[in-house]
């Protein structure tokens, strides 16, 4: 079954044009790679994938279910999330708080609240 997939993708810039017509799949239970060039236009597609760029043209689906143009927020809440290269704790919460925000990130729906605690104990522990 197709996790994510990509049909004629393209995005944009005025008249930069970072993506032109990506086809792209990952299969579930599967592991890719994207290597590029610099300026090839990889954390463009990242970005367009998760929401932060609504793609020029093109459909994305996640699970089946159509996500381009979608709110990144939405895209979390389907369990699809994109996270940065520097990753930083908040500095003003605890490590327990830190942890938390981490195990509930793309979890929660509004009016929907889940018990953590389980989870959260079985990560502090490993560490």
């Amino acid at each position: 079954m197709r996790l994510i997939e990509g049909s004629g993708v393209s995005k944009h810039f005025g008249g930069l044009i970072a993506l032109n017509n990506v086809d792209f799949y990952v299969d579930e239970n599967e592991i890719v790679g994207l290597i590029r060039p610099s300026g090839a236009g990889k954390t463009t597609l990242f970005n367009v994938i998760s929401g932060v760029y609504t793609p020029t043209s093109g459909v994305i689906r996640f699970r089946g279910t159509k996500i381009s143009g979608m709110k990144p927020y939405k895209i979390c809440r389907l369990g699809l999330a994109r996270t940065f290269q520097i990753p930083k704790p908040f500095p003003n919460m605890t490590v327990y708080e830190n942890v938390l925000s981490a195990a509930v990130f793309g979890r929660i729906e509004s009016g929907k609240s889940s018990d953590f605690k389980q989870e959260l104990q079985e990560i502090l522990e490993k560490f």
